[in-house]
């Protein structure tokens, strides 16, 4: 082997000295650089010299003790790094919590405004339960400074007194989001270990706040009365003379704006200044007249229902209607007027009477009333029906369901939008229209037309008489009539079926079958060739859903039977 202090690969003839130092075969090594390069010839010839790099004893030592002291400044240097970190663990936190407040919306943990708690929510969620607790749901009372048992409940809202709900959030999310760093740092701090307590911003409307003393006062109000009467049972009575009392508005709101915060959020008690209202005396012997005259009246109420052609009337007996009787101070005289509760009750228990199903409007019916005790005559009234329920079974679908609750099919979709998205479900409860939706016009009470299905007959009454029998044809299977509580809506004394190319004489439109396709009463149909059809199958179901009469018999209907007239389709 030769050796030589080379880099790199060479090629040399075998047995020629490099250099006067290469002796025999002997290896020679030369240090450069701290590495020694050896070579050793492969074959005769041009051989190829390869370098290999070994590391001399001194230097294999240094490099064995650097590395291990390499190791030790790396964990030294992680050592001291992780009790630096340790020791600013609370710094870091508490920056991390400013920025965290900082990028997000969200109040600090802690915070309440009024005594209720708004920590961790976004400014909306904040407002609207400061709103709701402070603004809607919150009742006071209203208390007579004069005489402190007289108390109303009433909303502040209703005199313009609320909490600034805006500005009131805006005051709490403030909290560690104003001033320096340090600052907002230390209140950070503050609220997390300690809460904070905010009170609201409360502001007075004084418009408002008028207007609304303006409708408590005619709610508190009495009137003074003098040489009053009064009815005992159905006997009237005079007594004595009694102060009024009135309260006074401009008094009221001025305690009011004076100190709106402390009314709100302290005593929560609104000042009303009420006055007494002197009596007068007076004659009330025109008023006794009056009185008199109520509790000699007799009202009759009639009411009428068209689904089942029943007749109602109630008559209330004189004990009764003195218990509506309201005798009143009106100036230098007395009025009489009817207690609205007690006319109100009785009403409701006529309605009570009907069921659960069956309903009168409350509001004429108190008019009606009321002019009964007048002496005046009034119309029947028209019971209405409220809407049902039916339980969707296996088999069911929307035309068999209409043909069971008597109504369209297309009504039924009215009272259930979710039926377009979800579809008939087993078990699941509809709703169904009142049997009385489809009474659209008012009500022809003194004129009925009934169809037998089954029959295949149809009844007119009058004044609830039998007036004529006519034979029909319904629909055929296909295109059946539909059951139910109709009207007669529209009058065409020769209508056009586009879809049957039929003319139909005397039609009486009665329900849609589908919105804009009307359903109807009518003579024997033409077709636009001038073939008249089903004239030999009266008697038996033979139409396209309308229910078909002979001519003659069309005709009279046509003419009898005005827009508003019920008309009852059953089985």
């Amino acid at each position: 082997m030769y050796c030589l202090g080379v880099v790199g690969r060479t090629f040399l003839q075998p047995g020629k000295a490099l250099a006067s130092h290469v002796c025999g075969l002997e290896p020679m090594c030369f240090i450069r650089s701290s590495r020694a390069y050896c070579m050793s010839s492969r074959a005769p010839g041009l051989v190829r010299w390869e370098i290999m790099i070994t590391d001399g004893s001194a230097s294999c030592m240094n490099r064995k003790i650097r590395r291990v002291a390499g190791i030790f400044l790396r964990f030294v240097m992680l050592l001291m790094l992780g009790i630096i970190a340790f020791g600013f663990a609370p710094v870091l936190l508490t920056l991390g919590s400013y920025c965290y407040f900082q990028l997000t919306d969200e109040m600090l943990p802690g915070i309440a405004v009024g005594g209720v708690s708004v920590g961790g929510f976004l400014p909306d969620e904040a407002a609207r339960v400061l709103n709701k607790n402070w603004n809607e749901d919150l009742h006071l009372q209203a208390v007579d400074i004069n005489t402190p048992s007289h108390s109303w409940e009433i909303a502040p809202s209703e005199l313009g007194l609320s909490v600034a709900v805006d500005e009131t959030i805006a005051n709490a999310y403030g909290l560690g989001r104003s001033g320096n760093l340090l600052e907002s740092v230390r209140t950070i701090l503050g609220v997390l270990k300690y809460g904070a307590e905010l009170d609201p911003v409360v502001e007075l409307d004084l418009v408002l706040a008028k207007q609304g003393l303006e409708r408590w006062a005619e709610r508190v109000y009495i009137a003074p009365r003098d040489a009053d009467l009064n009815l005992d049972e159905d006997r009237l009575v005079q007594i004595e003379s009694l102060p009024g009392r009135t309260l006074d508005v401009a008094a009221s709101l001025l305690m009011l704006a004076e100190e709106p915060e402390s009314i709100l959020l302290d005593h929560q008690l609104i000042p009303f200044v009420l006055l007494e209202v002197p009596a007068q005396r007076q004659d009330v012997s025109l008023q006794a007249e009056t009185v008199q005259k109520l509790l000699g009246s007799s009202p009759i109420l009639r009411a009428y229902d068209p689904v089942t052609d029943e007749r109602f009337v109630w008559s209330p007996e004189p004990v009764l209607i003195a218990s509506w009787i309201n005798i009143e101070s009106d100036g230098d005289r007395l009025s009489i007027s009817l207690h609205d509760e007690s006319l109100t009750r009785y009403v409701k228990e006529i309605e009570e009477s009907l069921g659960d199903v069956r309903v009168l409007d409350i509001v004429v019916v108190e008019e009606t009333l009321r002019s009964g005790l007048l002496g005046e005559e009034s119309e029947s009234l028209v019971i209405e029906y409220l809407p049902g329920t039916y339980v969707v079974e296996p088999d069911d679908n929307l035309v068999s369901i209409s043909f069971k609750v008597g109504m369209p099919y297309w009504k039924l979709q009215e009272f259930n939008p979710e039926l377009a998205v979800s579809g008939l479900v087993p078990g699941e409860t509809l709703i169904v229209p009142p049997k009385d939706d489809m009474l659209t016009l008012p009500v022809i009470q003194k004129k009925r037309i009934v169809i037998s299905l089954s029959e295949q007959r149809m009844w007119t009454y009058q004044e609830g008489e039998l007036l004529q029998s006519y034979i029909v044809s319904t629909g055929i299977p296909n295109s059946p009539t539909l059951p139910g509580l109709f009207q007669v809506s529209t009058h065409n004394e020769n209508a056009y079926a586009s879809i049957w190319d039929l003319y139909m004489p005397h039609f009486l439109g009665i329900y849609e079958a589908v919105p804009g396709f009307m359903n109807g009463i009518h003579g024997l149909p033409m077709l636009s060739g001038g073939r008249r059809l089903w004239a030999n199958v009266l008697g038996q179901p033979a139409s396209f859903g309308c229910i078909i009469l002979d001519l003659g018999a069309a005709q009279e209907l046509y003419y009898w039977a005005e827009d508003g007239v019920v008309v009852e389709i059953g089985f």
